[in-house]
Order: C-alpha cells, then sequence, then structure tokens
C-alpha cells in the first residue's frame, strides 16, 4: 500500500538514452520493473513475484535466461511473473517492449539463512515436531511445507477436511467483510521459513477450484484481498525455533486457526482476512524484534508469491506482540500499513526498564528499617506496588540463564556448549545490533539509572519523607552484568545507547510509525485486581500509562498523533463475563476497531494522489474513529456495555499510572534511557531543603542529577530505516535519514 517511496521496489526506465527513476505505480508510457514480494535487494529462497509495467507484452531476461513466458497479463495493463531459479547474490533482470528496456538487479538471499539480522545465532534448536513438521534435515531446519484443510460446522466446532472424501453435509457459511457468504473452509499452509515455523490461513473452498495464481484476485473464495499478520507475546531470548505461532489458537487449541488475543473474537479469517504469522514472531521465544521483522518480510513474501500483494497488511497482538508492531512499523515500514497493538509498549526497553526499577526500588524498601507504606512505595515506584510485587522479577531478561528449558537442555547436554555457555539476557540476545563489550565479552549494555532521583516527586508532593528520599537513592544501587543487584548504580555503554537510538530499538516514532495507521486497543489492567485474586501478587503487568507513552513520543518527533487512536475496555476478572465472549466490552471494541480500520486503509489505498503518505493517513481517519474507552453502564465493572468518547470521564474510569522514571521527572515521552546531569538545585525540592539536606543530597549524586530538560546521553535521531545489520554492532540503513 506504501506507493510514495521505494522501499518494495526499484525501477529504471530508459528513454531516448536518458536514466529515469519512474515509480513503477505511475501512470506513464515508461517501461517500468517492480517486485511485488519483496525489496529487490532482499528476495529470499530464489523466486520472486514480479510486476513488467508495459502496453505489450515484454521480453524478459535474467541473467541468460530468457523467462519471457512466464508473465501474464494483470488486466490492470501490467505484467506479472514469478521469476524462480535465482542464484544466490545478484540477479540482473533485463525487461524490453516498444523499444525500450529496464533494467532491476534481484539480490537473493537463502530462505533459511540471514537477511537483515546479521550473523545467525547459534545454538539454535529447531522445533519442527511441536508443529507437525518433519524433522529438520539440517541445522537450518528446513522442512518440507504441509498443506491441511479445516472446516467449521454449523455448531461451530473447527474439523478437519478431506478435499478428496466426500464432503460434509455440516460446513458452516460466514460472510466476509465485503458481504460474501461463502462456506468456512480454510487452507492453511505451514512450513519453516528463516528458521522459523510459519503458518498461512486463508478462505478456499476446493469444490470451487484451485486457487488462482497471484496475479489474478478473485472473491470466489472469500478472501477480501487483505492480509492480518498475528505477532505473539511474552519477552524471552532466543536460541530456539519456539513452539507458539503468532497468538494463534484453535477452539480446541491445536488448529491454529483464529487469532483470539486481545478481543479479536472469531474476527480474521472468518470475515475474509487471510492471516499469517512465524514461531520467531513470538517475543516469549525471541525477543528481537529485527529477526521478528526479518520472519515477516519472508513469510510475508511467500505469501505474496502465492496469492499476490495484499491490498494491506493489518498487524495484531498483545503485550511483545505490540512491541513488536511498534518496533517494526517504524523500523521497516511497508511490511505493516496498520496495526492494532493490544496492552502496548512502544518497544521492549520501555517494558523493561520499569521492571528494573520495580526490582531495585523493592529490594531497598522491603528491607528497610523505616516503615515504608504500600502507598509510599508505589508513589516511588510511580504505580500501584503491586505491579512492582507481582513483576518485579517476573520477566528476568537481565539474567543470563533466561533461557527456554529446550535451550537449557541442548546445553546441559552438549559439553562444548555447557563449557562455553549461553547468555539469555536482552542484550545478548541482540548482541549483533548492541555490540560486544570488549571488557566483558558479552553484549554492551544499554540501561543506566546514574543521576535518577528515585521518588521526586513523591517527596514534593508530601508522600514520603526526605529520609526516606534519601534512603532509596542511597542504596538504589543497579544490576550488573549478570542481572544481580549490586551496590553501585549501573551505566549504560554510550554505544549500545547510540545504537538502540539510531537504529530504532528505542521506538521514538520517528521513521515508519508516523506513517502507520495505529489503533491502540486496550484492555485495562491497571490497579488491584478484584478478589478472589491478591490484591499484591496478582496484579498483571500491562498498565495503561504506555499507550500514554506512544502518543507523547509520536507528538515529540512528529508534531502530532493524527494517527494514532486510543481504546480502552475493561479487562478479564473485572467484569461478570470473560472479556473474549461474544458482546463483552473488549470483544465490542475490537470489533469497532477492525471495521475502523479497514475502513481508514482502503481509504488511504484509494487515493491515488501524490500525497506524503502520512498526510493521507491523517486526512482519511475516519471522523468517528476518536479515542474511547468501552465501559459497561455501570461503570468499569458490570452492566452492559457503551461507547464514550469522552476522554475526561474516561480518565476517571480507567486511570493510568506511570513508573520510577517519571515519578523521577523524566517527560511523558519518557523515551531517556541515560539522562544528561546537572549539579544539585535547591529549586528542585519542595518545600525547600535545608543546607544540611542539600549537602546530603549532593553527596548521594555526587556526579549530579537528572536534567531532563536535556535530550538522553547518546539520543540520537533515527539513523534510517531498512536497517541491515553484519554483526558486532555494525550496520547499515537500506533507507538513510535524508
Amino acid at each position: 500500500m506504501r506507493r510514495d517511496h521505494r522501499r518494495l521496489m526499484a525501477t529504471l526506465a530508459f528513454v531516448g538514452g536518458a536514466v529515469l527513476a519512474t515509480p513503477a505505480w505511475a501512470q506513464s508510457t515508461n517501461l517500468t520493473v517492480e517486485v511485488l514480494s519483496s525489496r529487490p535487494e532482499l528476495v529470499t529462497g530464489g523466486d520472486a513475484l514480479v510486476h513488467i509495467g508495459a502496453a505489450e507484452a515484454p521480453k524478459v531476461s535474467v541473467g541468460t535466461t530468457d523467462v519471457s513466458g512466464i508473465f501474464k497479463s494483470d488486466q490492470k495493463g501490467g505484467w506479472v511473473g514469478l521469476v524462480a531459479g535465482l542464484k544466490d547474490g545478484p540477479n540482473q533482470l533485463v525487461a524490453t517492449a516498444s523499444g525500450k528496456e529496464a533494467k532491476l538487479t534481484l539480490v537473493n538471499h537463502p530462505l533459511n539463512g540471514s537477511l537483515i539480522a546479521g550473523p545467525q545465532q547459534q545454538p539454535f534448536v529447531c522445533e519442527n515436531e511441536s508443529h507437525g513438521l518433519a524433522s529438520p534435515t539440517d541445522a537450518s531446519c528446513a522442512a518440507p511445507a504441509i498443506v491441511k484443510y479445516y472446516y467449521r460446522n454449523r455448531a461451530g466446532a473447527w474439523r478437519p477436511f478431506d478435499p478428496n472424501a466426500a464432503r460434509p453435509n455440516d460446513i458452516g457459511m460466514t460472510k466476509t467483510s465485503e458481504g460474501q457468504e461463502v462456506p468456512l473452509i480454510v487452507r492453511q499452509e505451514k512450513g519453516v521459513i528463516n528458521r522459523s515455523a510459519y503458518l498461512i490461513n486463508i478462505l478456499h473452498d476446493p469444490a470451487v477450484g484451485p486457487m488462482p495464481p497471484p496475479f489474478t484476485r478473485t472473491t470466489a473464495f472469500g478472501w477480501n484481498g487483505k492480509l492480518i499478520y498475528s505477532f505473539g507475546g511474552g519477552v524471552q531470548a532466543n536460541y530456539h525455533m519456539g513452539r507458539n505461532l503468532g497468538m494463534m489458537t484453535g477452539t480446541d487449541g491445536k488448529f491454529f486457526l483464529e487469532d483470539l488475543g486481545g478481543g479479536f473474537l472469531d474476527f480474521f479469517v472468518t470475515r475474509g482476512y487471510a492471516v499469517a504469522t512465524g514461531s520467531l514472531n513470538v517475543m516469549g521465544s525471541n525477543n528481537d524484534d529485527v529477526k521478528s521483522a526479518e520472519t515477516v518480510s519472508k513469510i510475508k513474501e511467500r505469501f505474496i508469491e502465492q496469492y499476490g500483494k495484499p491490498i494491506f497488511t493489518i498487524g495484531h497482538g498483545a503485550s511483545g506482540g505490540s512491541m513488536q508492531q511498534h518496533l517494526i512499523a517504524n523500523a521497516y515500514p511497508g511490511l505493516l500499513d496498520g496495526i492494532f497493538p493490544a496492552r502496548s509498549y512502544p518497544d521492549v526497553m520501555s517494558f523493561l526498564q520499569p521492571l528494573y526499577d520495580c526490582e531495585l526500588v523493592a529490594q531497598v524498601v522491603d528491607k528497610s528499617a523505616n516503615k515504608w507504606t504500600v502507598e509510599q512505595k508505589g508513589a516511588v515506584a510511580g504505580k500501584y506496588w503491586g505491579y512492582c510485587v507481582s513483576n518485579g522479577t517476573r520477566y528476568p531478561n537481565a539474567r543470563p540463564d533466561n533461557c527456554d528449558a529446550s535451550v537449557k537442555d541442548e546445553v546441559a547436554n552438549d559439553p562444548a556448549l555447557k563449557a562455553k555457555g549461553v547468555r539469555c539476557t536482552f542484550q545478548d540476545n541482540l548482541v549483533n545490533i548492541f555490540g560486544t563489550d570488549p571488557a566483558t565479552g558479552f553484549a554492551r549494555n544499554p540501561f543506566d539509572n546514574v543521576g535518577v532521583q528515585y521518588g521526586l516527586q513523591a517527596l514534593n508532593d508530601g508522600k514520603i519523607s526526605f529520609d526516606q528520599f534519601i534512603e532509596v537513592n542511597s542504596k538504589i544501587g543497579g544490576l550488573d552484568i549478570n542481572g544481580k543487584v549490586m551496590g553501585k548504580r549501573m551505566v549504560g555503554d554510550p554505544i549500545a545507547l547510540r545504537r538502540a537510538y539510531e537504529t530504532g530499538r528505542v521506538n521514538v516514532g520517528d521513521g515508519g510509525l508516523a506513517s502507520t495507521a495505529i489503533i491502540d486497543v486496550r484492555s485495562y489492567a491497571d490497579g488491584a485486581p478484584p478478589a478472589p485474586f491478591d490484591a499484591l501478587k496478582d496484579v498483571d503487568v500491562h498498565d495503561g500509562y504506555h499507550s500514554a507513552v506512544m502518543r507523547a513520543r509520536l507528538i515529540k518527533a512528529n508534531g502530532n498523533a493524527a494517527n494514532h487512536v486510543m481504546l480502552t475496555a475493561p479487562t478479564l476478572g473485572r467484569v461478570q463475563t470473560d472479556t473474549r465472549t461474544t458482546g463483552s466490552p473488549l470483544t465490542k471494541m475490537s470489533g469497532d476497531a477492525l471495521v475502523m480500520m479497514d475502513k481508514w486503509l482502503t481509504a488511504v489505498t484509494n487515493d491515488g494522489s501524490n500525497t506524503p503518505l502520512a498526510k493521507k493517513i491523517a486526512a482519511h481517519r475516519p471522523a468517528d474513529l476518536v479515542d474511547a474507552c468501552y465501559p459497561t453502564v455501570a461503570g468499569p465493572f458490570v452492566g452492559a456495555v457503551e461507547k464514550v468518547t469522552d476522554m475526561e470521564r474516561c480518565k476517571k474510569l480507567f486511570p493510568f499510572a506511570g513508573d520510577a522514571r517519571l515519578a523521577a521527572g523524566a517527560p511523558p515521552s519518557n523515551d531517556v534511557f541515560k539522562c544528561a546531569v546537572k549539579p544539585v538545585d535547591p529549586a528542585d525540592y519542595k518545600p525547600a531543603l535545608t543546607a544540611e539536606q542539600l549537602a546530603r543530597v549532593r553527596e548521594v549524586f555526587p556526579e549530579g542529577v537528572c536534567d531532563y530538560r536535556k535530550p538522553g546521553a547518546e539520543q540520537a535521531r533515527l539513523a534510517g530505516t531498512w536497517v541491515v545489520f553484519k554483526g558486532n554492532g555494525e550496520y547499515t540503513a537500506l533507507e538513510p535519514r535524508r
């Protein structure tokens, strides 16, 4: 859908001896060449779906091979063909027609090899059997793809479907988003791409005929021409394929036909959307968002080569799935046109930093001889204290042993690996991005808390005493290279910090995210859960302020957030029924959001003007798609559902909290991971501190305190998009910032 940049194509037209760069979508007599399935320099698997813009059948060759015969009319004045047999490396494609010639170099890469994420991780555990796939033939986890069919009967249960057997007499029907009524039969393909298991679901009734070629789009089977890409949650280091597939599940837990996460109950494949995902698109199996983007690129390439380029692609997924959507849309634009981040976070680092702070604050206040109330602890943490009790060490991404059980088994059974060890910290999993610290031999660490005045707002509001303020800041310490609490504060590596900003690991929204339609669908989980849950130990990790942080970053980076809509509904356990059942607040909100997203992106797609995409996104947002909440009529817990667009009322019904950095004075964008420092300033404290108290503060902060009026240390602009990593922190941007 992105038609105002070169991210998915490159074209040269030769006219009268001059070389002209010609967009493939332009209405022109020039000869154009476009790769539909990927960027031309990022082709994988030896084939590419290519479009030739020509008035007559073109003559096409790749190297010395004539491939003209594979190109067929797309009925729109162009020609489409799946060019196969590409060798690894550059392959020059030449097209001629009407006396003109166009050339394009296709750079092919191995299907299960590295593309943009850098040298592949070792060890790596293949888990093909978990996906019903054959055992791998080599270390790349390669296995033959398999195709199965399923149908849903009239009672609502999914069943296997055999196209060669007698047709069941209880096949249910479904109405697609285009209003077409078709049998609810799904073609499911599974296989291995990028060492990741992948899945593609699409409506297809074999009785109607075979699936059409990718240059012919038809609604005969119910596919509406649009793609949903599913992303799974969690946050853990990689080293293995993963046993889950996005947020996919099934009514019996094994067919993986529906994406039921975040309240989208039975909304995707049954309404005609195709669904795709991969096991490396689950952050609980792989917290490297670049590897996730690489996997999306390859799986989407496979999809396009089979079915043609979708009208648009929408990302969906909750928690860790939301992180991937935000990060991929910003750093690798064009893969996702719209996103549905649920229970969202801007990025992985923004998720982890508050958890690290929780652990550090807890080890002070819980051991203190002073009497810290629950409210005082929460005031320092910037949130309900039960959040820190429940989650402070729940996602130990600072710990080297934060490995999946399959990886631990692999290491334990291999003497060489056991001797070497495998580090499963966040930064070690992303060593290709952050690089190796020569002093330790481990990945550079981007986390820092030097100068942070924990509890500053609580002190100024009179919620904690000066002695409590000094106690927490003098004893806070940090996490060492192995994730253990140490007495001194942690110092972020400046190279790691700069690379985090320059390459988009800290997502400030200054890349492709500004040109992405975003509907943030939040199931509200802030504060203490209702009985019978433990008020301190059963607190959900998905507190809501992260949505507001993403909004603030978009405004800071782009001057507006016209492409960002926030919707909120009560979550599981806070209403009388499961939030993922028909008619629940979350499901109603999600259904409304899908209809609006489709309307929004359809309008943008139909806008053939030369207006920049970000402005198209802003201009075509439906007028009734605004920030809203979906409480029950009697409040956030019980009753019928209503839609509320009065955001002052929504804020009272669903108040957001914050975190320790915001409570220490960080800006609303919360994008500072190492602050600039300044000398202790008496004006920062209310009521005024005595000379003795100020001297004590200076003693605790000998290097100074955070100055959040300035950009963070090493806080740089995004260097560009479509960054390709070479290993040890070296990278190049295919789309450098201009």
